[in-house]
């Protein structure tokens, strides 16, 4: 080892730099944010001017997208200023910059993780509504994600107290009995959320698959890949946190400075492609309900009953039936996904 290392055991040097090097990814997340949020504003705002379908939803959106922001500004600002205190203007703390960063609560830090952690949970639990409404488990589903959310802002506000109290913060922060459940909560509720929603997709894809072919059911698998990814940057993190953590490995330092700006990146993504109409929206179910009854209306009216014909005479005259099938494809940007199309297929039956 070079002589020019501090005099500390090799066990703090790895922790102070898992430390550091968090800090350092922590603001390439910051990055991403910030280039999703860009995207994010400039969508909705050319939505909102164009006051099209959704308007209010739009200016919803809008406002999460800036407030999540805020708090990914506010989160980064502060981590770069305790890591500055505990690396140069506080060097010689006892134990070093590791027992610094353990010892000394942030409350920005603190507040800022625990919001955009409520900001997500309330997104995913949404869309999770959103694609069970016209089902006769929407009302299920929404008190269950009432119940989840309520239990991750339970045990989020407990300890975002707890660490609060300057008499409690020094030892309580990293606390494993306060942290630990609170993540794991919040982990299993993001995984769970995701699930259903992505077994929704998967229902709708398999359906209008056997109707219309393979190929018509690419559209919900493009669904399902959008939460999954946003789902998976979450869940990825949490993990590669809560794990080192439990072992009481330094690694787990690197990754919760990670996981609060994730926790801002994931909710962006799905407002991303929600606002460039990537998403599922309550008209997608209703195109899927009306498409399966005129097929169903199709294949009757193409198969007349026995006793329909039996019925005839020489003096009755053929009435057509005009069924029209129409399905709504057209292209954005992205060329694997499907919105509103306008192809249509119309079906001549004669009934005698």
């Amino acid at each position: 080892m070079s002589s020019y290392a501090p005099d500390e055991s090799a066990y703090q040097l790895f922790a102070e730099a898992t430390w550091l090097q968090g800090a350092i990814v922590t603001s390439v997340f910051y990055g991403v944010a910030l280039t999703l949020t860009f995207n994010c504003v400039r969508s909705l705002w050319y939505r909102i001017r164009s006051r099209g379908s959704g308007y209010r939803r739009d200016l919803f959106f809008l406002g999460y997208v800036l407030f999540v922001f805020a708090c990914a500004s506010v989160y980064q600002v502060a981590n770069a200023q305790i890591t500055q205190l505990g690396f140069i203007d506080r060097r010689d703390y006892p134990g070093g910059p590791a027992a610094f960063e353990e010892s000394n609560a942030s409350i920005p830090i603190n507040l800022t993780f625990v919001l955009m952690d409520w900001c997500a949970d309330l997104l995913m639990i949404w869309r999770c509504i959103v694609v069970y409404r016209d089902t006769r488990f929407r009302i299920l589903i929404t008190l269950f994600g009432a119940l989840i959310f309520v239990a991750s802002f339970v045990t989020g506000l407990f300890w975002l107290i707890i660490v609060s109290v300057p008499a409690r913060a020094a030892d309580a922060w990293m606390s494993y009995s306060l942290l630990f459940p609170y993540l794991s909560v919040s982990l299993a509720s993001t995984i769970f959320i995701s699930t259903l929603t992505v077994l929704r997709f998967i229902y709708h894809r398999n359906r209008v698959s056997h109707v219309l072919g393979d190929g018509h059911g690419s559209v919900y698998w493009n669904f399902s890949t959008m939460i999954i990814e946003s789902a998976a940057i979450y869940a990825i993190c949490s993990l590669l946190y809560i794990i080192p953590y439990a072992v009481g490995s330094p690694l787990a330092n690197a990754f919760m400075q990670i996981l609060g700006m994730a926790q801002g990146t994931a909710p962006l993504l799905i407002i991303y492609r929600v606002s460039e109409g990537k998403a599922w929206s309550s008209s997608h179910q209703s195109q899927n309900t009306l498409t399966s009854a005129s097929l169903r209306m199709r294949r009757m009216s193409a198969n007349p009953t026995s006793t329909a014909i039996s019925t005839t005479t020489s003096h009755s005259r053929t009435n057509p039936i005009n069924i029209q099938v129409s399905f709504d494809v057209h292209k954005s940007g992205d060329s694997s996904v499907v919105k509103s199309v306008g192809e249509d297929k119309e079906a001549v039956c004669h009934a005698v």
